[in-house]
């Protein structure tokens, strides 16, 4: 029954979508009859929702992709996106890698909706030979290769954390489905784009040329290395950063004269995009909290355990430790919720003493992450989506299967160490 309803939630939002209703009001009535269904009645979705509302991570996320938006639209309006798409496609030519470039750098940063740094850049590079579906999947796709080992994302913190395994010796053992997800994407994402022939360089004069495109590219890249140092080096808070960040761009842009006051005020206040953007994320963060409020992780957890308190088999442990974080992924589309809501039902009555931790943590892990790769409420996947305004089922097409490639390794993986 409980597989029932997740199926009929999932299929009201595409229907809602199919009507045109925006997403944050689809979003916003599947997470109400979410509530009704798992028992917490009218006063308890209330209740949910003002506490998601008034939630410190409710806040802190609204504002900080609130400012990435601008940052974007500010880089862009200032002429600095165009140029550096241009530079980039004068030093290393038109092929696959140079469409990743700037998706994997920006990755290196995590901030929700990070992949709209990147994403206006598809619009000045070639914009005939790639498709929108692709131009979402590249930005999307490449942006979040870091996530499974990458030590500064607060989600594998906590997974390290609520699994009780040491955070590096985590970070070590799933680093290479970073290289796993970047190979399979550039396998099926990239057929179907028209590509020219690169450059090589082999003279000198084509090496200066080289760095001298280098050292402007940083240049045009400062903005985002100013963050990316602040927040890992300096260790000032993300919203503290970008800030900063933000400054540097309007600073210079008043001094280049790229810009001026009035076009920057009308770039933070009168852009509609972003603040329908923003209320996204305001519903998601509801629907969040309205789940993790209800009953729903508890009835998933009692089904996928066989209903079985004590000696789970293990054919019940490795469905509920792929299939827990999997679902909740797709349903919020958060790697921190899918961490915090199953993470602790997984390592605290699911899987027994005796049984080694480290490679349950590396495949629940991993089947959350492809959960919230392939959920519709994933910021990323629905603000790159609708900026460029591609089709989602052609994104899913190709989205699906670089999914399942990763997470059926991740399985294989696993499997093989408890039977060899």
């Amino acid at each position: 029954m409980v597989i029932l309803k997740i199926g009929l939630l999932f299929l009201l939002i595409v229907l809602l979508l199919r009507l045109k209703v925006p997403l944050s009001i689809s979003i916003l009535v599947a997470g109400f009859l979410l509530g009704i269904w798992f028992n917490l009645g009218i006063r308890g979705i209330g209740d949910s929702v003002i506490g998601a509302l008034g939630a410190e991570e409710t806040v802190s996320l609204v504002t900080v992709v609130g400012i990435i938006l601008i940052f974007s639209e500010l880089l862009q309006a200032s002429g600095q996106l165009t140029a550096l798409s241009k530079l980039i496609v004068e030093t290393f030519g038109l092929h696959r890698l140079t469409y990743t470039i700037l998706p994997i750098i920006v990755g290196l940063l995590p901030m929700p909706g990070g992949a709209l740094f990147t994403a206006p850049l598809m619009d000045d590079v070639d914009e005939e030979s790639i498709p929108a579906h692709k131009k979402t999947l590249i930005n999307y796709w490449f942006r979040h290769i870091w996530e499974y080992a990458w030590p500064l994302y607060p989600g594998l913190v906590l997974a390290a954390g609520l699994a009780r395994v040491n955070l590096n010796t985590l970070s070590v053992i799933q680093s290479p489905f970073i290289i796993i997800s970047f190979v399979s994407g550039m396998i099926l994402i990239f057929p179907g784009i028209k590509i020219v022939p690169h450059i090589t360089y082999y003279s000198a004069q084509q090496r200066r040329k080289l760095c001298a495109g280098l050292i402007k590219m940083g240049y045009l890249l400062l903005p985002i290395f100013i963050i990316i140092i602040l927040f890992m080096a300096v260790r000032l808070p993300m919203l503290i950063s970008l800030l900063i960040g933000l400054g540097w761009i309007i600073l210079t842009a008043l001094v280049k004269r790229q810009l001026g006051i009035k076009s920057i005020l009308k770039v933070i206040f009168a852009k509609m995009h972003v603040y329908q953007m923003i209320f996204i994320v305001i519903s998601v963060m509801v629907f969040s909290g309205i789940l993790q409020s209800s009953t729903l992780t508890a009835d998933l957890s009692k089904f996928f355990s066989g209903g079985q308190a004590h000696q789970i088999p293990f054919i019940y442990m490795m469905l509920s430790v792929i299939l827990l974080p999997l679902i909740v992924g797709l349903l919020t589309g958060l790697t921190v919720a899918f961490v915090g809501i199953t993470f602790p039902i997984i390592f605290t009555t699911i899987i027994p003493g005796g049984i080694d931790i480290l490679p349950m943590a590396m495949l629940a892990y991993v089947s959350g992450i492809s959960g919230i790769m392939l959920s519709p409420l994933h910021l990323c996947l629905v603000l790159t989506n609708q900026y460029y305004k591609s089709s989602l089922i052609r994104v899913y097409k190709y989205l699906v299967p670089v999914v399942l490639i990763v997470l059926v390794i991740a399985i294989t993986i696993c499997g093989l160490h408890f039977v060899l």
